[in-house]
Parts: structure tokens; sequence; C-alpha cells
């Protein structure tokens, strides 16, 4: 008797497992998809200074090769350079300042960042 309960408890961990190998490579392909997602495009910004006054212009996002990007905006008559790598939904970009502005990047492609070491913000919404 007692063989038999540990065998069928073998046999449902053994399942048990199966069903979660087989469920990590669909979430893995799933990460790998939004991970091949281009943030290329046009786009429109508006943001927050330090000082909480706040600025609106335009941002062209160009993608210089795998997951390297630069970023050029043009804001309140001056433009402003930055490039930087997407990790995941994230992408760190550097514009010659102290800190970097760090871009969250959402389901719909608005990019939601913080500079000036999370001081100010900035959301860019893709144009259409």
């Amino acid at each position: 008797m007692r063989y038999g309960l540990i065998l069928a408890y073998g046999l449902m961990l053994a399942l048990v497992a199966v069903i979660f190998s087989s469920a990590a490579p669909a979430a893995n392909a799933e990460v790998r998809i939004a991970q091949a997602a281009t943030i290329s495009g046009s786009y429109s910004v508006s943001g927050t200074n330090p000082d909480a006054s706040t600025y609106t212009g335009t941002v062209v996002v160009s993608q210089l090769g795998g997951n390297q990007y630069r970023f050029d905006w043009s804001v309140a008559n001056q433009t402003f350079t930055g490039t930087g790598v997407l990790n995941g939904n994230v992408i760190s970009v550097d514009w010659g300042q102290d800190s970097p502005v760090i871009y969250q990047v959402g389901p719909t492609g608005v990019l939601n960042g913080t500079w000036s070491n999370g001081r100010a913000t900035e959301v860019l919404t893709p144009s259409r």
C-alpha cells in the first residue's frame, strides 16, 4: 500500500514539473517579443522641470542598431541629443547631463521618464 502512495505522489510531482516547465518557455517567449519591439518613431513630449515649471515639445527616437537608440529632443527652442540602450521595458538615456533620463516603456508605447535624479518627469507619447 505504501509503495502505491509513493508511486502516485512521485507521478503527481512529475506532472507538476512538466506543467511548470512547459509554461516557462511561453512566458520567456513573451519577454523576448516585448524586448524585440522597437521604440523608434516620433513623440510629443510633456514634462516638469525640477523647479516645477512645465514644458512641451517633440522627440524623434531612432534605432542605431540592436537595442541602442538615439533621442533628439526639440523643447522650448532648444535641441538636445542622447543615446541609450533598451533593456526589457527600461531605457536609460545619456544626454550629456549629470544624470540620465530613465524611461519605462508602457504597453501602449508611452515612455514615462524621470530625470535630474528623479526630481523631474517627462512623458513621451507616440505621434499617430
